[in-house]
């Protein structure tokens, strides 16, 4: 028998809400014992059993050989239907009865497949009761998948499959079981033994990454041990029941954000505790992928994960926004499968965008849809993620909770800011042999106010930080603040990380309305104190060479920049025009954003001399060796250039903005004085060649026709102070030359 594949999506037809209305009554607890009322939900090991979900099999019984392992696959599936042979269901028979052809491929990704797929549904729907779950055991060449285009971005995917009724909403669970027969069978068998330790392989700070610290927290309450590991640990992974991983992944290995691989295909160690495995990294899941199966090899019973990229690393965004459905579903119905949870998580994910659910629909019937930037990415996250594995593995309380972290405060219920009440206040114990304090703050906004309303943090009288939504979201790092949101319906749910300060016995905290008619700060708002020995139980270091810059002006989120010396500034041949040499401080050589091909997106491919004029204005582009500041993994880039000491009166600025660059690039002139000036530069997505454009180098590869360069001019403030540093605090973009105009 061949060997099989399994996917998964999974939908609730319950709508999560978060409670948004509530005015000040009894806005917080700071008692560290068990929560009582209103946080009864959160005591997890005394939750009610939820009945497992009916469960329907379905085989391609055509061209099976006789054999043992296929007899053992077959009596798998009859005990997991519990003898009920109704719920086996053979779609090759019936495929071939209607077209006297068979339903397998020998093309899994193909239109050939995705049409196949469209029949597969709707022979489905007619025979399977809505909640249940699908299980397909065989892989894509025996029972297809979709092949959709959404927009220039493609997705193979099952998760049309928990769309049984064509309405764009998830109700039906999916599974997919992958492997030799022994594996298949063992898959169908379950995780019998349900053991306490759990894994987090962790690209960032768990303090300060909305995601993970989520994570973290929930596996605590539920029992586990949880270890966080920012490098490779076969140990780890070996011992480990639950398998979570946040960082960069492809089809053959998960990596953190420095590259260094936590595991690949070929370097799986034995997991001896069938794990269920979580990836929220990107493309693990694409058809035939090396990850899974050795995965599945080497002893996991379950996978949840994305086919393809995932849009996320920014709090509540996108793909983030799905863990927060997950995370959230887990702690209500702790008993339910993971196949359910994570469809309900989707489902919950199409209801709080408008148009979204139409939108699926049309792309599931027609196999593609003309959509892009913000748009295309939802579609993208609700269609990609999916589930392998034993359709019955769940999630579930494994011992008494555990103290990862103090909750020291907790709201019980919602809290309403408006004109009558501008603040929420708070107190809380400080020690100094405590760990690190974190403000949790989640707050719902009319989505109308999103970007007039203002946040304000204050610690012991201090102003902290400032919170909104139109500053830019922050990527986040490593002791500093994180924040982002998402539309939900005619809300905007804004979530932020906010590390405090002082050791001081008694802190006082205050959160204040700065600008805007309302918000509701909602019960998942926190402060959490980390254990003293969190950090280091985190094992993620910063490499030696790479430094943090130091904040000029107002506080910036940064992340590391390779610092090889400090930025010099050399004469033209125009005179009064300087330009400066960013060779001496880069992120990112030129040749790591290659696009493949004869396309190079190599500035040596591109520009044929290194000094180019635009507009008059003389730019030096370095078209060997490093030339780029570039965000190291993607994200928003920020740098610090230093050493500067020349006054101006325009700085001029060659850059391009990624696919859909988040805007604006947010830049900083540091004085000499002390004194600074932001910047804001425009950004314009240079695949597709938006203007304003300075230089357009045209490609061949559909998805990268242009690489369009901008110059933007920028006027300085005060032209006769010297300029000592430039900073970039957030956007997603590349900067290639900077001059300076006398």
């Amino acid at each position: 028998m061949r060997a099989k594949t399994v996917l998964a999506g999974v939908v609730l037809t319950i709508t999560f809400l978060v409670k948004t209305q509530g005015g000040t009554a009894s806005p917080a607890t700071t008692s560290p014992k068990a929560p009582s009322g209103a946080d009864s939900a959160r005591t997890l090991t005394k939750a009610p059993k939820v009945a497992l979900p009916e469960l329907f099999v379905i085989i391609n019984r055509s061209g099976l050989e006789a054999s043992a392992a296929t007899a053992a696959v077959l009596r798998a599936c009859s005990t997991l239907v519990g003898g009920d042979t109704q719920r086996i269901l053979d779609a090759g028979k019936a495929y071939e009865e209607q077209f006297t052809g068979p339903l397998r491929l020998e093309e899994p990704v193909s239109e050939e497949a995705t049409k196949k797929a469209r029949w597969l549904r709707s022979w489905l729907s007619q025979r399977v009761r809505p909640g249940g779950t699908l299980v397909l055991i065989g892989d894509q060449r025996s029972l297809p998948t979709w092949h959709v285009r959404l927009g220039h971005m493609n997705c193979t995917t099952d998760s049309f499959y928990t769309d049984l009724d064509g309405d764009g909403i998830p109700e039906t669970a999916v599974s997919r079981i992958l492997g030799t027969a022994e594996l298949m069978v063992r898959q169908m068998e379950g995780k019998k033994d349900y053991g306490s330790r759990a894994s987090i392989l962790c690209s960032e700070d768990t303090r300060i990454h909305l995601e993970t610290r989520a994570f973290a927290k929930q596996l605590s309450r539920l029992g586990y041990t949880v270890e966080i590991c920012g490098t490779r640990s076969d140990q780890a992974l070996t011992e480990s029941d639950l398998i979570v991983h946040f960082g960069h992944g492809g089809p053959t290995g998960i990596s953190n954000r420095f590259g260094q691989t936590f595991v690949s295909a070929g370097t799986m160690p034995a997991l001896t505790r069938s794990p269920i495995v979580f990836v929220d990294g990107c493309g693990t899941l694409p058809v035939n992928s090396p990850l899974l199966r050795a995965f599945f090899e080497q002893g996991a019973i379950a996978y949840v994960g994305s086919t393809e990229t995932v849009q996320g690393m920014i709090p509540a965004r996108f793909t983030n926004e799905i863990v927060e459905h997950f995370l959230r579903i887990v702690e209500r119905q702790p008993g339910d499968t993971l196949a359910h949870v994570l469809m309900a998580a989707r489902a919950a994910y199409v209801r709080g965008h408008p148009g979204l659910a139409e939108k699926l629909r049309t792309l599931a019937f027609t196999g593609m849809i003309d959509v892009d930037g913000d748009e295309a990415i939802d579609l993208l996250t609700a269609a990609e993620w999916v589930y392998y594995g034993d359709p019955r593995a769940v999630l579930r309380s494994v011992g008494e909770p555990k103290e990862l972290c103090h909750e020291t405060v907790r709201l019980s219920e919602s809290v309403q800011l408006d004109k009558g009440t501008r603040s929420w206040r708070c107190s809380f114990p400080g020690k100094p042999d405590n760990g690190q304090a974190v403000l949790t703050l989640y707050a719902d906004i009319p989505l109308p106010e999103r970007a007039d309303f203002r946040l304000s943090v204050r610690q012991n009288q201090k102003r902290l930080a400032d919170l909104d939504s139109h500053s830019d979201t922050r990527y986040q790092i490593i002791g500093r603040d994180c924040r982002g949101g998402y539309a939900s319906g005619m809300t905007y749910r804004a979530r932020f990380l906010v590390p405090l300060e002082g050791s001081v016995e008694k802190q006082d905290l205050e959160v204040r309305l700065e600008s805007g008619t309302t918000a509701c700060l909602t019960p998942e708002t926190t402060i959490d104190v980390w254990r003293a020995d969190f950090e280091k139980r985190i094992g993620l270091r910063q490499a030696p060479d790479l430094a943090i810059p130091r904040q000029v002006g107002r506080p910036m989120a940064r992340e590391p920049v390779k610092v090889t010396g400090l930025a010099k500034l050399y004469p033209t041949d125009r005179p009064g025009y300087f330009w400066v040499d960013l060779s001496l401080l880069f992120n990112r050589p030129h040749n790591s954003v290659e696009v493949g091909g004869g396309d190079n997106a190599s500035f040596r491919t591109w520009f044929a001399e290194d000094v180019v004029t635009e507009d008059g204005i003389p730019f030096h582009i370095r078209r060997k060796g490093n030339d780029v500041l570039v965000s190291a993994n993607n994200t928003q880039n920020v740098f610090e250039i230093r050493g500067l000491e020349r006054s101006a009166r325009r700085l001029h600025f060659l850059l391009w903005g990624y696919n859909y660059p988040r805007q604006p690039a947010r830049l900083e002139i540091g004085f000499k004085d002390g004194s600074s000036q932001a910047l804001d530069l425009s950004l314009s997505e240079w695949t597709r060649g938006e203007p304003p454009i300075a230089f357009d180098f045209e490609n061949t590869i559909p998805v990268f026709r242009h690489a369009a360069i901008a110059h933007q001019v920028v006027d300085v403030h005060s032209p006769q102070q010297e300029i000592v540093s430039i900073s970039s605090g957030s956007g997603t973009y590349g900067l290639i030359a900077i001059t300076f105009e006398k």
